[in-house]
């Protein structure tokens, strides 16, 4: 893999097990917090603590983690939320691809694709990750497509992050294609991006990549990576970001990554003391912050192999025992190199060569050393081993591996132990001519290390007394100015005191005449207050004037229609019908009278009506939820427009005055309807609260007009009536035809005893 080419498996482990906001569950707490928020209706919350849930699972035990996040994606999809469902497919994605299970993380990140495709953003974060899984899984066809299609997402909505991203990716690409100095533009492109970015991932990931495939020179490595060490420092990287928190690319646990391939390289230089000590380092960020973790018992593997290494072997065997214990398993079933290498070096510290050799030979079966501290190949310990036992021709068969390919790592611990392998086999068969030439090459690349880690060993004592000396310089600059600073502040102290009183008393000066001031204001403000109080009461009353007016002129009216024309009316229909029974049918003025008798009626029922109108007397006799009932009733008899009436409460007596209002109301409301609305089917409600009313009419008609501006006279009076009451009144159109009328907080007047109800017009 050319992302991970030095780390391996084990660093993959690391990077999605990093240590975090994490909090330890057994397993049987895990499932019962599970079921606890699976009876939880879906909120922001809720999904913010399953996903914390199922990522902390995650480190002790793997599989669990997956057969919920198998049960929560089909409920979380079911929401639409696209965000959650982006967070959760990734990060399901991206925990398959990080432990090479590719297949099952290619169909997650096209999922990852549909849903977000309407979301550029999103949509270039989700191509990035399936940019990662293609060139992990060296697909180049696959890699190409979506390299172009990333970057084209991402000029598209200037995203830099995801851009540098991509030219990093390219850059890999190359590297795969062994294209070394192609990759360098991109690498180049990709910095220039990320490198005012607020957030260092891409620019980590670009400079990272650029130091361990670009640079070919394990020295040049080491002080690249050094340097490296102050940007993954940075907060944007150390932080451990939640599920929801980030679904971009990102490089999880930066430092303890550098400090892992700073070993191996150290070790590669054969640099124990550095090595060891960045060792320590990895253990202290990985190990004591989680010290179960899954990957534990591999890293006590490999701090065993680098203890031996340095001839720390009671520490080396401390390590090499918790390992053992941690993995849980019989020795020779352990799954991983270094432990047997470890191992074998410890028999090989005790002169037990043929143990040793069993472990050295049980280490080329558990895999290769690309994840270990130590790339050095398992072979070159089997063979020290097996020459110690004087087993010279399997010797010669396990080196004859290295000669093809010796030279790329001549100047390296693998060509080192090598030639000095080489030359011991030489020396043991007799072949002094090639013992010769074996062991000047070992001396050769001794020496040329030897020098190499003096010449570092000596740069850093330089850089320790450069910092020393800047130290000092500092410690200089700082008393001296610690010195100036104290003279001013005593020199700040007297002229502070001397401002501070005069300011004190322009401050008391100030406060006196803005004292002043306020308080006038405030009684200006009473004033005002009180005379729009007296205006407002004013036109309140002067309202209620005019409506008593309104009702008084009413009553008299219907009144006289009703006591007086009416009964006139009855007279005259009297005599009409009188004279029709002594007419004979025949006779020319019958139908004449007929005709008379048929107008009078009508004359009669429509004064009759209009007496009602004015007065509905049915209030008083009936209540004034039958008197709305008749009101619609007499509209449907038209069989033109079908009313519909909920009218709620009403049930203790209210004064007639107010009832009559919200008949009237009611009664402008429903002429509107059939005026202007064009409706078939309409509407009414009203409700009565514990202290107020509520009405709504709404129809299925044409609606108001879009271009209408203010209300007509029969809406104004209305409102006018509304705002007497203390109420509001909203006047809507529906987006799918009609119109909406709803009038909120009518206040209810003091109910009265119905025997004390005021006495009204009787009409009947």
């Amino acid at each position: 893999m050319i992302i991970r080419k030095l780390i391996g498996s084990l660093i993959l482990l690391l990077l999605a097990y990093g240590v975090g906001q994490a909090r330890t569950y057994t397993e049987a707490e895990g499932r019962a917090e599970w079921a606890r928020l699976q009876r939880q209706s879906l909120t922001e919350s809720t999904f913010r603590q399953t996903c914390d849930l199922i990522q902390d699972m995650g480190q002790t035990n793997l599989p669990l983690a997956y057969e919920w996040l198998a049960q929560y994606v089909p409920k979380v999809q079911k929401t639409g939320n696209r965000t959650w469902i982006h967070i959760i497919l990734i990060n399901w994605g991206k925990s398959y691809e990080s432990l090479s299970h590719y297949a099952e993380a290619e169909p997650l990140f096209r999922q990852a694709r549909q849903n977000a495709r309407s979301i550029p953003k999103l949509y270039g974060q989700a191509i990035a990750y399936t940019v990662q899984l293609y060139l992990d899984w060296s697909k180049p066809d696959s890699l190409a497509h979506y390299l172009a299609l990333g970057e084209q997402v991402a000029k598209a909505i200037n995203d830099r992050e995801t851009l540098s991203f991509m030219y990093t990716f390219r850059a890999l690409s190359k590297a795969r294609q062994g294209k070394s100095e192609a990759m360098r533009p991109d690498f180049d492109e990709a910095i220039r991006l990320a490198s005012n970015l607020p957030d260092k991932n891409a620019l980590f990931m670009a400079r990272f990549n650029r130091t361990q495939h670009y640079l070919t020179n394990p020295n040049d490595q080491i002080m690249a990576f050094d340097s490296l060490l102050s940007l993954a420092n940075d907060s944007t990287l150390i932080r451990k970001p939640r599920f929801y928190e980030r679904t971009t690319v990102y490089f999880r646990n930066p430092r303890p990554t550098i400090l892992y391939i700073l070993v191996q390289l150290n070790l590669l230089l054969t640099d124990y003391d550095n090595a060891g000590k960045f060792a320590d380092l990895v253990y202290d960020d990985i190990v004591r912050p989680n010290p179960k973790g899954p990957f534990v018992p591999y890293i006590n593997a490999e701090m065993a192999f680098v203890k031996s290494y340095q001839g720390q072997f009671d520490k080396a065997q401390a390590f090499l025992d918790t390992s053992r214990q941690q993995f849980g398993v019989p020795e020779f079933q352990i799954p991983y190199t270094s432990y047997f290498l470890a191992a074998g070096m410890l028999a090989d510290h005790e002169k037990n060569f043929a143990k040793a050799a069993d472990y050295y030979k049980k280490s080329l079966t558990k895999g290769n050393t690309a994840s270990a501290f130590s790339i050095l190949p398992p072979e070159l310990f089997y063979a020290h081993a097996l020459l110690k036992m004087g087993q010279y021709t399997e010797v010669q068969r396990l080196l004859a591996v290295f000669d093809q390919n010796i030279t790329a790592s001549r100047y390296t611990s693998i060509g080192l132990y090598y030639y000095q392998a080489l030359a011991d086999l030489h020396k043991a068969q007799g072949d002094y001519n090639k013992y010769g030439q074996a062991l000047d090459a070992y001396y050769t690349i001794r020496d040329s290390l030897t020098s190499l880690n003096q010449y570092r060993a000596v740069q850093q004592i330089l850089a320790r007394v450069r910092i020393r000396d800047k130290e000092e310089q500092i410690n200089r600059l700082n008393a001296e100015n610690a010195s100036r600073e104290r003279q001013l502040q005593r020199e700040r102290l007297f002229y502070g005191v001397i401002i501070a009183l005069a300011l004190l008393a322009i401050g008391l000066l100030a406060l006196y005449v803005r004292n002043r001031q306020v308080r006038a204001r405030q009684r200006e403000a009473l004033q005002q207050s009180q005379l729009e109080q007296l205006e407002k009461q004013r036109q309140i009353d002067l309202m209620h004037g005019v409506m008593q007016a309104e009702e008084n002129e009413r009553l008299t009216i219907a009144d006289q229609l009703h006591n007086e024309v009416n009964p006139l009316l009855a007279v005259v229909l009297l005599n009409v019908s009188s004279a029709l029974e002594t007419v004979e049918t025949d006779t020319p003025t019958g139908p004449k009278l007929r005709k008379a008798q048929d107008v009078l009626a009508s004359v009669t029922s429509t004064v009759r009506g209009i007496s009602h109108r004015l007065t509905p007397q049915l209030i008083e006799q009936q209540g004034f939820k039958r008197a709305v009932e008749e009101l619609a009733e007499s509209i449907n008899l038209s069989e033109k427009v079908k009313i519909q009436t909920i009218v709620v409460g009403f049930e203790d007596s209210l004064p007639l005055p107010f009832l009559s209002d919200l008949y009237r109301i009611v009664q402008e409301l429903v002429h509107n309807v059939i005026r202007h609305a064009q409706a078939t089917e309409a509407t009414i409600e009203v409700i009565e609260h514990d202290q107020h009313i509520t009405i709504l009419v709404e129809d299925n008609g044409v609606g108001m007009p879009a271009d209408t501006v203010g209300d007509g006279q029969g809406l104004q009076t209305i409102r006018t009536k509304v705002a007497l009451r203390h109420g509001q009144m909203d006047v809507q159109r529906k987006a799918e035809g009609g119109t909406l009328v709803v009038i909120d907080n009518l206040e209810v007047p003091k109910r009265i005893a119905e025997e004390h109800s005021p006495a009204a017009s009787k009409i009947s």
